[in-house]
């Protein structure tokens, strides 16, 4: 059985903008799906597809080719997850299809239009494998983000393009110093850079 690879992955977290893409009847739910727990990150999202892969339910298509491809996926709340679930009837395979498309067009307004925080990544590492691939890519950020100490790896195995970032923002990185602890501070984000960022070691105010 096939599984969601890295690529469809990222397509799907990216264009959803890190929110639940629920809207229906006018409700539109925008929950975000990673969400911070002291000091960790906690995924509570849930990635659904519009074709499902159950024989027992009525969104299934038997010969539907590649259902865990970013274009029949869907990202969801775990509980906007099970109401399209519990009513196949209502959530049809056109409905999911025009829910996802309305959600990623008004994400993709609402960052050009700069709507959207930037999202923050810290203390962070990303390791992705790839074999056997046209491009690979380690990670890649297509909305405004600001990234301290963030390491990324990528493993290849016969790939024709292999990027280690890639970003549709443009990349900014910065290196400064903290004025209170005197450390070394280097800073990075997509987007429009920020006026300030926080000391990593003291947590005081750095202009950039």
């Amino acid at each position: 059985m096939m599984s969601i690879d890295v690529r469809d992955r990222k397509l799907l977290w990216t264009k959803a903008g890190n929110r639940c893409s629920f809207r229906y009847n006018g409700f539109v739910c925008d929950k975000e799906l990673i969400v911070r727990d002291g000091d960790d990150n906690v995924i509570i999202g849930k990635e659904c597809h519009i074709v499902d892969k159950n024989p027992n339910t009525s969104r299934f298509i038997k010969d539907f080719p590649n259902k865990d491809s970013n274009d029949n996926l869907i990202l969801m709340c775990g509980e906007h997850h099970d109401i399209i679930d519990s009513d196949g009837d209502k959530f049809t395979t056109k409905v999911l299809k025009e829910m996802k498309e309305s959600h990623e067009k008004s994400i993709a307004d609402r960052l050009e239009m700069k709507e959207i925080e930037p999202l923050i990544i810290r203390d962070s590492f990303f390791e992705t494998e790839a074999k056997n691939v046209d491009e690979a890519i380690g990670m890649e950020v297509n909305r405004p983000a600001q990234l301290q100490n963030v390491k990324s790896k990528l493993i290849v195995e016969n790939a024709k393009k292999a990027v280690g970032f890639s970003t549709n923002q443009g990349l900014t990185g910065i290196i400064t110093f903290c004025s209170v602890c005197h450390n070394q501070v280097p800073f990075a984000c997509t987007g429009k850079p920020p006026a300030y960022t926080n000391c990593p070691y003291c947590g005081a105010e750095i202009k950039l």
